[in-house]
């Protein structure tokens, strides 16, 4: 089996882009960052290492926390940055990339990736 045959899931990534906001009247620029509408890196060939009881759901008031710590391989040469958005094509699920590590002499990229996300209880 083929390194590339492990690769059987997709994600989009987007980069981080900062921006100067002005308030005006007088009051100084702030700093604004932010993930743009369209993906920079589209369609990547990657694979999720999510293992059985890997997300803990915490039951808070006025809504329930998934937390995750994923590690997430790619191929050398993605372009992929720390804190990344990555998007799951077949979840829809949204991470945000830690530093990422080159292995072997350039043969492949690992991320750990993480997801904090929050969803209303339905009523």
């Amino acid at each position: 089996m083929a390194w590339e045959d492990m690769l059987n899931h997709k994600c989009d990534i987007y980069h981080v882009a900062k921006s100067t906001e002005s308030l005006g009247y007088g009051v100084s620029d702030t700093e604004h960052f932010s993930y743009p509408a369209t993906a920079d890196e589209a369609d990547v060939s990657c694979h999720f290492h999510i293992k059985t009881g890997q997300y803990v759901v915490s039951q808070t008031e006025p809504t329930n926390n998934y937390d995750a710590r994923v590690k997430l391989s790619l191929p050398f040469g993605t372009d992929i940055r720390i804190n990344d958005r990555i998007v799951s094509k077949e979840t829809g699920f949204a991470y945000i990339a830690e530093l990422p590590r080159v292995i072997r002499n350039n043969h492949h990229i690992i991320v750990y990736i993480n997801r904090e996300d929050s969803v209303k209880e339905a009523v």
